[in-house]
């Protein structure tokens, strides 16, 4: 039988001593762990908690994204939620923490900040004046610092607002039914802009401003991105709930009318030249619709736009 060992009085003190030091030790790191991220979590809090969208901030939410107000992350979605959040808030810089248990917060940053499609389709569901041209990021295992340069400056969108006020103000009173609305700006749109071939030719040309709504509505030039911006800055004004779609090499627009969704292409509606006026072929059409016309132009993806395959 093996012996039980028997302490002196002295060296029982020692274990008990050591013993209570190495509690106090994890107990201190434990809390020390705890301060340190509630001293992280008010610093940035005190700095950006109370950070106010602009007015041209969309409140509606999409099976895609969301509107992610808060500034801990806890999940990968959490942050791209808050990088659209940001985004459509119009804010040109920001930071939010990582979550103390969420320990691949790095990662999955990480993964985010080098993916540009995933980064670029969050454009679609702002306003376009809200748009990144650029996005930069830098993070840590805690803090994400998130700064955005923006595709339109504040004299182009006064100039353009200023366009709008007078387009509206020429062409629609308030009888008109919502459709009717959209119709009118759909045929002003493609009767007073010429697609920029110059553009398609060479897509650094910069003759025209014609990927953004200035080309659209102040030059008269415009391609696929210039024409889905200005349309949707009209239903925005509207108050119509819709977001760009696209595919690798097209944009178009995506209403809901009456609760159902509906496409609108007024690239391709405003034919190039006068041998195949096809004017209203993408004007409100249903998904179905638009799969008849087969113009192998418009495939989406509808894990993305999941509205649009409703």
């Amino acid at each position: 039988m093996k012996q039980k060992k028997n302490y002196s009085t002295g060296q029982k003190v020692i274990i008990f001593f050591c013993a209570f030091i190495i509690t106090f030790i994890s107990i201190c790191n434990i809390f020390k762990n705890d301060i340190s991220f509630l001293l992280l979590q008010r610093k940035v809090e005190r700095k950006y908690g109370n950070s106010a969208p602009n007015s041209y901030y969309i409140e509606d939410n999409f099976e895609y994204v969301n509107n992610y107000e808060k500034l801990e992350v806890n999940s990968k979605q959490d942050i791209i939620d808050s990088i659209y959040y940001l985004i459509n808030s119009g804010i040109t810089y920001s930071e939010r923490y990582c979550g103390k248990n969420y320990t691949n917060c790095y990662n999955d940053m990480n993964e985010i900040s080098n993916n540009d499609s995933t980064l670029s389709i969050l454009n679609n569901f702002v306003h376009p004046y809200n748009t990144y041209n650029s996005i930069k990021f830098s993070f840590n295992d805690e803090i994400i610092k998130i700064t955005i340069t923006h595709t339109y400056t504040e004299n182009e969108i006064k100039e353009i607002n200023n366009k709008v006020d007078t387009i509206i103000k020429e062409n629609i009173t308030n009888n008109m039914t919502i459709k009717e609305k959209i119709k009118i700006v759909h045929d002003y749109i493609i009767n007073n802009t010429d697609y920029d071939t110059l553009k398609t030719e060479n897509i650094n040309d910069t003759t025209y401003k014609s990927n953004t709504a200035y080309g659209v509505l102040l030059e008269g030039f415009g391609i696929c991105s210039g024409y889905s911006d200005a349309m949707k800055i009209f239903l925005d004004r509207f108050n119509i709930v819709n977001y760009k779609i696209n595919n690798d090499e097209h944009i178009w627009n995506l209403v809901q009318l009456n609760s159902k969704w509906y496409h609108l292409d007024l690239t391709w509606d405003d034919p190039i030249s006068d041998k195949n006026i096809t004017r209203d072929n993408y004007f409100l059409i249903d998904n179905n619709t638009l799969k008849l016309l087969k113009d192998n132009e418009h495939d989406f993806n509808g894990n993305i736009f999941k509205e649009a395959i409703k």
